[in-house]
């Protein structure tokens, strides 16, 4: 490997981002099970009566979604690997890199996918319902069909989205989405379009998390401050003064992409190892290292 002193070490877990090695959702956990457990009540007293049976199966179908949560661990633990910018960008960037290291963004589950599936069909009907409701005379209805309405269109996207991501990542020839970086710049592929920012546009790389939501735990973000007249975007949209990169979406551990941005910004002279076989051994140790979530 190249000598330690040609390369950035790994970089230290940020302060702002709080705990390190955070654990798994217990909560939800029980919240899971004591849903279970009341959903199983509800029908086993029903006496076949069809409203306990529908609000029990309501109940496990919440258990189930809690179950999931929890299962889940908080970071990724993958890899970046070595690829062709071509197969990022489409050949539609001027970018010098001819190979450069991507990591897809962390796939939902298959059980996470069908659950959101799921979840809009049940609210879909919901909503038609509580509009059948409220034209038969109870216009307060209408309300809760614009917020069920809501929910399930949130939960459609959710499955879509999911959706089109493992397609992307199987599928021979597609464009995963995810963070790649190379010696000449950074690559953020989305759904919709991707991303080059030279290293020289970057200003600066800060680690932040996501606001604070009722229920859900911080997530590590990490900004990259932008000089947005030289940045070069490939699809429909201006680059911005500052690109999100969320790195508890990808799969790796955050730390890793953390050192790999904040260290290589840093220490532009050890960027050329990127996009070789040396830089893939070291992003590689770095990955190794990183803590267990």
């Amino acid at each position: 490997m190249t000598a330690p002193d040609v390369v950035p070490p790994m970089q230290a877990w940020p302060a702002n981002w709080g705990e390190r090695r955070p654990g798994r959702n217990v909560g939800m956990l029980w919240v899971g099970i004591a849903l279970f457990a009341i959903a199983a009540a509800m029908v086993s007293f029903s006496g076949g009566d069809a409203g306990p049976l529908w609000s029990g199966a309501v109940l496990a179908l919440f258990g189930l979604t809690a179950l999931v949560v929890a299962a889940r661990r908080p970071f990724g633990r993958g890899r970046m690997q070595l690829v062709d910018t071509a197969r990022l960008a489409g050949g539609r960037t001027s970018t010098t890199d001819v190979r450069v290291h991507f990591v897809p963004e962390r796939l939902a589950g298959a059980a996470a996918l069908l659950l959101s599936a799921v979840w809009a069909m049940v609210l879909t009907a919901a909503t038609a319902v509580a509009v059948q409701m409220g034209a038969a005379g109870r216009p307060q209805a209408f309300l809760g069909a614009a917020v069920l309405g809501l929910l399930a269109a949130l939960f459609a996207y959710a499955a879509t989205r999911g959706t089109v991501a493992r397609y992307r990542f199987n599928a021979f020839g597609r464009r995963p989405v995810g963070l790649a970086i190379g010696s000449d710049g950074v690559f953020l592929v989305r759904v919709g379009e991707t991303l080059h920012v030279p290293w020289a546009v970057i200003r600066r790389v800060e680690a932040e998390v996501t606001e604070p939501r009722r229920g859900v735990d911080r997530a590590p973000l990490i900004r990259l401050r932008l000089d947005p007249e030289r940045a070069i975007g490939t699809g429909s949209a201006q680059a911005p003064a500052t690109v999100t990169v969320a790195a508890a979406m990808l799969q790796m551990h955050p730390q890793v992409a953390w050192s790999a941005l904040h260290g290589f910004h840093r220490s532009p002279s050890s960027r050329a190892i990127l996009g070789t076989p040396s830089g893939q051994l070291l992003l590689d140790e770095w990955c190794a290292s990183a803590p267990t979530a």
